[in-house]
């Protein structure tokens, strides 16, 4: 049985819910052939303070966006030049030669950007005769962190994302567009939309709005919310706060001139979004690609500039969403959508279908498969 090690963090919730996707597929296509290990790289092989990064992460993001941004645009810039990318894989090393003492694998898929190089560097100088896949969750323009030369296999969600490894040096045969990790579950949903809504208890002939904000409740979920209740359409708001019990508690003290649901922790989103009509997100690419499987149109409420922004401008490009920064205009959003003849809403969701690669996941347990056989 071969042993996959997964290098991924809990700084958002995608690189996780990816690493999870793609072991589910890899356990349903191939039984019996792999076992995994997720390693949080951030909280278990960085120093303190960095050691704090997956509790720190959705407070900075929430509180101070604009640093954050900062940060990543420093980073990409500087990381850019092969020497500060060296010294930087440099000094990571002692931790990533801990990282494969503690965790021996026979093949490392890293889903988290941070850790390719350092791992990869670490990998090659122990001269450690194991594959290095990386599968990218960033879509549109993904940071320069996830990209390396000495991979054996990058895969890639969309086409500019492919287009950005060639220009950093990748070669062709090293790069596959093969869409963005998402759990099976999400294309086998065998309900309608009705059927999903009554599976809920949502009011069946009323469209439903759905609000997210990740798994740590991230946004201005409650004033977005109370945006798209003052406009009094014949909807239904549907609210899911994650883990923010905090957030759901101030939702559910509103008296809501509109049906109103408030949700905290779910898992079974895939049927959540099968009976949702419009979704309003930022531009995470994990909730992107989930909406695209089941055919979910969105309104993008906001990105993390640099990092998300370019996911925002691919998919209105599309034509899946539109882009409504902020409540007031998430609201005149919503309102647009819902008071014509639906002719916007069919658009969207012709866009948001086309964006869709339902075989992604297990395009990549394939790939995975080819470096293990």
């Amino acid at each position: 049985m071969k042993r996959l090690l997964f290098l991924m963090s809990d700084t958002g919730g995608g690189h996780r819910a990816a690493a999870r996707a793609i072991d589910a597929a890899l356990s349903a296509r191939y039984p019996g052939q792999f076992t995994s290990e997720l390693v949080d790289c951030w909280k278990d092989y960085t120093p303190f303070p960095l050691n704090n990064m997956p509790e720190l992460y959705t407070p900075w993001i929430n509180h101070s966006p604009s640093s954050y941004s900062a940060l990543f645009w420093l980073n990409d810039s500087v990381l850019s030049a092969r020497n500060s990318s060296r010294l930087y894989a440099h000094q990571m090393f002692p931790r990533m030669k801990q990282l494969y003492a503690d965790h021996p694998a026979d093949a490392v898929v890293c889903v988290h950007p941070v850790f390719v190089r350092p791992a990869i560097y670490a990998a090659r100088r122990l001269r450690m005769p194991i594959p290095f896949i990386t599968v990218i969750t960033d879509y549109a323009w993904p940071t320069v962190l996830w990209y390396d030369r000495q991979v054996d296999r990058c895969l890639v969600p969309t086409e500019p994302a492919y287009q950005r490894g060639l220009k950093l040096g990748l070669k062709p045969e090293q790069i596959r567009v093969t869409g963005a990790p998402v759990h099976p579950k999400f294309t086998e949903v065998d309900m309608t939309r009705a059927q999903a809504k009554a599976a809920l208890g949502w009011t069946r002939d009323l469209p439903a709005v759905l609000l997210i904000g990740g798994g740590n409740g991230m946004g201005p979920l409650i004033k977005t919310a109370r945006a798209i209740d003052e406009k009094h359409l014949n909807i239904q708001i549907v609210v899911v706060t994650g883990r923010n019990e905090r957030m759901k508690a101030q939702l559910e003290a509103i008296d809501w001139q509109t049906p109103t649901r408030i949700y905290g922790f779910v898992d079974n989103m895939e049927v959540f979004m099968t009976a949702a009509d419009l979704l309003i997100t930022k531009a995470g690419p994990a909730t992107i690609t989930e909406a695209a499987l089941v055919g979910l149109p969105m309104v993008i409420s906001g990105a993390i500039p640099f990092q998300e922004s370019p996911n925002t401008k691919y998919v209105v490009e599309q034509g899946a969403a539109l882009s409504a920064p902020g409540p007031r205009r998430v609201g005149e959003a919503v309102e647009a959508i819902f008071s014509d003849d639906g002719t916007r809403l069919r658009a969207l969701t012709e866009g948001v279908r086309r964006l869709a690669k339902p075989d992604a996941v297990w395009q990549i347990a394939d790939e995975i498969r080819s470096f293990t056989a």
